[in-house]
């Protein structure tokens, strides 16, 4: 770990976090980060491993970064990735504005019911009260083409309270995340040797020989893999620009299902069966995990939705959604249950030892990186009940919503680690949850209103949340020789330095542009659920004090939602059963990721993706063996590596032809 190594890292987290969100926002160029496999930074990977630091090597040897400089830097950067595009600055802070806008202009149920003034002021931007100088600005452009405006004409005093606080608990619930990822680190990469696909990508590119060249570039199966996917995107980019030109299809026709099968095309997750686009990358990745990994990925959205069809015909009621709760979330959720159930037990050596190690005080010298971790995951915690409880939630909430939403991050971090879900979003939300355990009647619209817009700040699009990016980063910089710890504290300064420089700038950018405000627009579905929290208040005849319930008398006058709790059950019970299963019985297909995945549009997206992974690997197995799977290997981290070198030339080409002609390039997306 050196100076020059945190700098670089330092340098990308902060551009990516900050002018990555203008650049999605408000320039007609591709997103810089999709999912957690970037492809700005993976595709900056392999350009600087093949082609810059060799030349820096030719100039002077010592100039040339070593292995564990790189990683640094990758892991860096990677943190900066879950604050841009579909992370963070989605939803923050036009969540604290957007639905002062559309009280006053667009919703008047709103202000029938008056939800908006049932938030605590704190919260909102100008403490909830429209202002054509804070709300009016925002939603209209300030600037000019070609005149900015400056810095000091954002309405700062109507912003600094709202930042304040959320700006707190986002960074609390953050560093307790980089806390919680050294914990789990040392027990998945050592002791369980999880494959970490996509830290293993990286890793192949920065292994050395004896000679210090890297190996992976000197291997011809390799050059054979990579020659393919990159062949097919130059030729359907140059189809982009010249549309007369040839194009290879990576969609499949198979439009004809919705004429065979019109009801059940209808199902939610349907529409990829008729469809499916075969993403390279996304086939390697497969090939490089476990065969039931593999083969329980393709099957996942077929599954789903069979069984969702099924309960649709008899009747089972599947409205509602990450807010109100839905039978699927419920179900979705009790998997996670399930499988955080399965993880703890597995690891529970590991995770006594590092609890006692950060309550005991022992000798520093003793106590582990882990050790560490835990006291910093205590504290950090702790900040967010307090936090959250000072923003007008509950103890009971407050305590109950940050444990979700770290078991979330939890979760979706060990599948990323174990399965390679680099574009996997869970199907329940906090709010949605804590709904079906308490009911609305116990509620009241205030704690909906706090839970949800905590939920959208927090985990609003968890296909880009911190901890898998922290995961990746600790794999690929550990494996290099770094300490885990070192590099734990690094990655916590780097997101604290990419928020603290990409929160005024996006502020900035949206008075200065027409805020898109996409996340404030989702984000001010609270206000929806809210009032029909209200209304069904006012049906039932329930007392008109609800919002001013005490923790006890919410605790007295919870309902658990019988759906939910049969749901829950459902979920825990069949990830449990897998996860036996696959310990007990050498034969059993499938892994637990089967349910985790069901209802997940994102599993249906690359479903095909997965099952052709799969489908490549038991035939290399079956007729290969050991020796066919090694030479595959090769050939399908080629395949990665060159899928994601396509799609970063075409990205670069087109934000060049922007930045030259001051035109929009034609469309083009990777993932």
């Amino acid at each position: 770990m050196t100076f020059r190594a945190i700098i670089l890292g330092l340098l990308g987290a902060v551009l990516l976090a900050a002018g990555g969100h203008y650049a999605v926002d408000y320039l007609p160029i591709p997103n810089p980060v999709r999912g957690h496999l970037p492809i700005s930074v993976f595709g900056l990977l392999i350009v600087f491993v093949v082609a810059v630091n060799p030349i820096i090597a030719m100039l002077r040897t010592k100039w040339r970064l070593k292995p564990g400089e790189i990683a640094i830097a990758v892991a860096l950067t990677l943190v900066g990735c879950s604050i841009t595009d579909a992370g963070l600055l989605r939803f923050f802070p036009s969540t604290a504005i957007y639905p002062i806008h559309m009280n006053n202009e667009e919703k008047p149920g709103w202000r029938d019911t008056g939800v908006l003034a049932k938030t605590p002021p704190m919260l909102l931007a100008n403490r909830g009260q429209y202002s054509d100088e804070v709300v009016g600005n925002y939603v209209r452009a300030m600037g000019k083409p070609g005149q900015p405006i400056s810095i000091t004409q954002v309405p700062w005093h109507a912003w600094w309270q709202t930042l304040g606080i959320w700006s707190a608990i986002i960074l609390s619930v953050a560093l307790a995340v980089i806390c919680l990822s050294v914990i789990v680190h040392g027990q998945w990469a050592k002791r369980e040797r999880i494959r970490y696909p996509l830290a293993e990508v990286a890793g192949s590119l920065l292994e050395r020989d004896d000679a210090g060249r890297t190996k992976i570039i000197r291997n011809r199966l390799f050059w054979l893999g990579m020659g393919i996917p990159l062949t097919v995107h130059l030729i359907n980019g140059i189809k982009l620009w010249f549309p007369s030109s040839i194009e290879i299809p990576l969609v499949i026709n198979c439009s004809a299902l919705e004429t065979a099968f019109p009801e059940f095309m209808k199902t939610p997750g349907a529409r990829y069966f008729a469809w499916p686009r075969i993403y390279p990358a996304c086939v390697g990745l497969t090939f490089l995990l476990a065969t039931d990994i593999g083969f329980s990925l393709g099957i996942a959205n077929p599954l789903g939705v069979t069984i969702m069809y099924y309960l649709l015909v008899v009747g089972v009621d599947m409205g509602g959604g990450y807010l109100s709760g839905s039978y699927p979330g419920w179900q979705n959720f009790g998997s996670y249950l399930g499988i955080a159930a399965v993880l703890l037990y597995t690891g529970r050596r590991h995770y006594l030892v590092s609890l006692k190690q950060a309550v005991t005080f022992g000798a520093p010298g003793r106590t582990s990186a882990a050790g560490w971790a835990c006291r910093g995951l205590i504290v950090f915690s702790v900040a967010g009940v307090l936090l959250l409880r000072w923003a007008g939630l509950d103890w009971p909430l407050a305590i109950l919503a940050l444990a979700l939403t770290m078991l979330m991050f939890f979760i979706v971090g060990r599948l990323n680690a174990e399965c390679g879900t680099f574009f996997y979003k869970p199907t329940w939300g906090v709010c949605g949850v804590i709904v079906g355990l308490f009911g609305f009647t116990a509620l009241g619209p205030k704690m909906v209103i706090i839970l949800g817009l905590f939920l959208f700040l927090t985990t609003g699009d968890p296909f880009e949340c911190l901890m898998p990016f922290a995961l990746n980063g600790l794999k690929i910089s550990t494996d290099t020789g770094n300490k885990p710890g070192r590099v734990g504290i690094s990655l916590a300064c780097a997101f604290v330095l990419a928020f603290a420089v990409a929160v005024p700038l996006a502020l900035w950018a949206d008075y200065n542009n027409v805020a898109t405000a996409t996340g404030g627009r989702w984000a001010a579905a609270v206000y929806d659920t809210a009032a029909n929290c209200a209304l069904q208040l006012e049906l039932s005849r329930q007392p008109d004090d609800v919002d001013a319930y005490t923790s006890w008398d919410r605790l007295r006058n919870m309902q658990i939602d019988r759906s939910f709790a049969a749901a829950v059950v459902v979920g825990f019970a069949l990830v449990v059963a897998c996860g036996a299963m696959r310990l007990r019985c050498s034969w059993w297909p499938l892994h637990p990721v089967v349910f985790l995945g069901f209802g997940a549009w994102t599993m249906g997206k690359y479903g095909a993706s997965f099952f052709l992974g799969w489908l490549i690997k038991a035939g290399v197995m079956r007729f290969g063996g050991g020796r066919g799977y090694r030479s595959a290997r090769k050939i399908m981290i080629g395949v990665i590596v060159g899928d994601l070198t396509g799609g970063f030339l075409m990205t670069a080409v087109a934000w060049i032809y922007y930045a030259i002609t001051d035109v929009a390039p034609p469309g083009y997306h990777f993932w």
